[in-house]
């Protein structure tokens, strides 16, 4: 079980991308003590759930969950900072990306949000 602790660190703007188009986010840990980070994706709609992209542990490489390994990928811990790729982003990627830090005692702290909205190709 997690306990979410919600600390925004820094506000990315929100993004709008062309459909094909990659994307790169990253997040910064703002805990030394913390040796996982987390990304998470919440997509657009009223009935969609907050689902887990990416889990990294220091020392390790970082695993895409298996629903999404062929779409994302995700840079192992680097120093304090972990990065999320998007290639060739499609209209259903559109959504609020999240990512958090935790260390062994199971606490994870939000660390930020940005909303990535592809766009038609030709708009």
């Amino acid at each position: 079980m997690f306990l979410f602790s919600i600390r925004l660190v820094w506000n990315s703007p929100d993004m709008v991308i062309k459909e094909g188009q990659s994307v790169n986010l990253e997040c910064s840990k703002m805990k030394p003590a913390s040796t996982a980070m987390y990304w998470y994706w919440l997509p657009l709609g009223k009935d969609s759930r907050l689902t887990q992209l990416v889990f990294a542990i220091e020392g390790g490489n970082a695993a895409v969950e298996k629903d999404f390994e062929s779409h994302f990928k995700s840079s192992k811990i680097q120093g304090d900072s972990i990065t999320l790729s998007i290639e060739h982003a499609f209209l259903n990627d559109s959504g609020t990306y999240y990512c958090a830090e935790s260390e062994h005692s199971g606490v994870a702290d939000e660390r930020a949000d940005t909303k990535v909205s592809p766009l038609h190709n030709g708009q």
